[in-house]
């Protein structure tokens, strides 16, 4: 693709979180999914990789990708990578006073997203038709897909998917600020 013609994706700001303590593998993983599903995203695990023990502790890796249809020509990416280091399994009593095993250490979470236009590939049989996307792509639906589209995905998924994982794990800065910025009236 030469420079000076226009994208077929924009991606969106990656949402950091490190966290040190105890959670629930399980709920966080069922809370990423149900989320997920719950704003109409196919969800994929594409990779779950567990690293041989250290004296620290055992290092795993969690990598999901999510991905929606929302309209014929546009196509939403969510990507979240979980890293654990440290880790070690402890027993703890819950406050009904039922024995749950959780896991100790250190978690590093990205959620990121992308939109992609032309994700079928239709417009890219000839040189024509891939010059006809580009003018397409920047003339006729920018401010479309930069405007609306993209806002749409980083401000009601991208950033409460982070939002809801930080809840999850009940970390200290927990809330969502963006909350009253779309859909309000």
């Amino acid at each position: 693709m030469k420079a000076d013609e226009f994208t077929v994706e924009a991606g969106t700001p990656t949402f950091f979180l490190q966290f040190k303590g105890l959670w629930d593998m399980q709920d966080v993983y069922n809370t990423i999914a149900d989320f997920l599903r719950r704003q109409k995203f196919k969800l994929h695990e594409k990779m779950q990789r567990h690293r041989a023990p250290s004296p620290f502790g055992v290092e795993r890796q969690y990598l999901f990708e999510a991905e929606r249809v929302t309209e014929e020509y546009y196509k939403w990416f969510v990507t979240v990578d979980i890293e654990t280091f440290d880790e070690h399994e402890v027993e703890v009593i819950t406050k009904e006073g039922i024995k749950k095993k959780m896991a100790k250490g250190r978690m590093w979470v990205r959620v990121s997203g992308r939109v992609e236009t032309d994700y079928d590939k239709m417009w890219e049989k000839s040189a024509f038709m891939a010059q006809l996307r580009n003018f397409y792509n920047k003339y006729v639906i920018r401010k479309t897909w930069e405007g609306v589209l993209w806002d749409e995905l980083y401000y009601n998924v991208v950033q409460k998917l982070h939002t809801v994982i930080k809840e999850r794990l009940h970390t200290l800065s927990e809330g969502y600020e963006h909350r009253h910025f779309s859909r309000v009236h």
